[in-house]
Formats: C-alpha cells, structure tokens, sequence
C-alpha cells in the first residue's frame, strides 16, 4: 500500500532534482499512490509538499487524465477549499484537462469568477480562472456577458500583466 510518508519522502528526495516532474511516471504506473499525493496536495505540510504534489497532478493530468476522473470531485472539493495559491493554480491547471462536471458547477463558477476579478489573485491563477470561464461558456452562453463586464473593469484599472492581457485577448477574440 502507498502511505502518505512515503510519497513524501519520494517528493523530498526529487525536489530539488533535475526533471523533478518526471516523478509523475510514477504515479502514471502506481495510480493507487495518487490518493496520497492528493491527500499530501491538501495538507498542512511545509512548503514544498503540497505545491510538488499538486505539481505533480498537472503532470499526472497531462499524461494520462483518465487516471484523475475518478478522483475529480475530491480535486474539485480541494480547490474550493485550498487557500494556497500555488495549489489552486496547479489545481486549476488539472481540472481544464478533465471533463466538466455538473457537481461542484456552480461553486466552480462562483470561485472562478472571484479569482478572475481579484487583483491581488497570482496572474496564473487569474489566466486559469479565466479559461474555466471561457469553457463554461459554451455551456453557458449568459455568462459571458459577466465575463465581458469583469474584463472592461479590469482594463480601466490599468494596464494589465502579459499574460492576463493574452489571456483577455483570446477570450474577446473567440
């Protein structure tokens, strides 16, 4: 069985490593170790367990996502209750990979909202926010009069930082 201490130990001894993410294969070929890894993405651990971890699910997400899709909701229950930034982007990043879901939309979409409008948010968590947002709107057409509303706020504020300003950009233009 995978423990928890285990897998921390694994993120340890890689941290600080060349090609830390290709720790991900691991759990690609043991994916009964991702309930760890996600149980250690959500802790009160020190930094850097629980942002590797979340790290490493990106990298999990990218290469093989249906391994997450039985663990979406915990992922989904995570990010709404994580206040760790660097957690939520990681987070934001897997969930874009994993198909939408109707349990959890709508506080989604509230905390999707939230992060997008919050200047103080990390701009990468904003960018990420904002491509939920430009997915739920296929789904959802009526939002995207809120999202429009939300970005000419923004744009009066001042000038924005690239990669919000890409990201706005892409959304206006599609």
């Amino acid at each position: 069985m995978f423990e928890a201490q285990d897998i921390e130990q694994l993120i340890l001894e890689r941290a600080k490593k060349p090609r830390f993410t290709q720790l991900h294969l691991y759990f690609v070929a043991n994916p009964l170790a991702l309930f760890p890894l996600i149980a250690l993405a959500f802790s009160n651990k020190k930094h850097p367990i629980p942002a590797y971890s979340a790290w490493l699910l990106v990298h999990v997400a990218k290469a093989k996502p249906q391994l997450l899709y039985r663990l979406q909701e915990q992922l989904e229950t995570g990010l709404l209750a994580t206040a760790r930034h660097d957690v939520q982007r990681s987070l934001l990043s897997v969930l874009l990979l994993l198909p939408l879901r109707h349990k959890n939309e709508g506080a989604l979409l509230d905390l999707y909202f939230s992060i997008f409008q919050d200047d103080n948010s990390k701009v990468a968590n904003r960018v990420y926010a904002l491509y939920h947002l430009k997915r739920l709107r296929k789904k959802y057409p009526e939002i995207d009069t809120e999202v429009r509303a939300q970005i000419s706020i923004i744009q009066e504020l001042g000038p924005m930082k690239p990669g919000l300003k890409v990201s706005v950009q892409n959304y206006l233009n599609t």
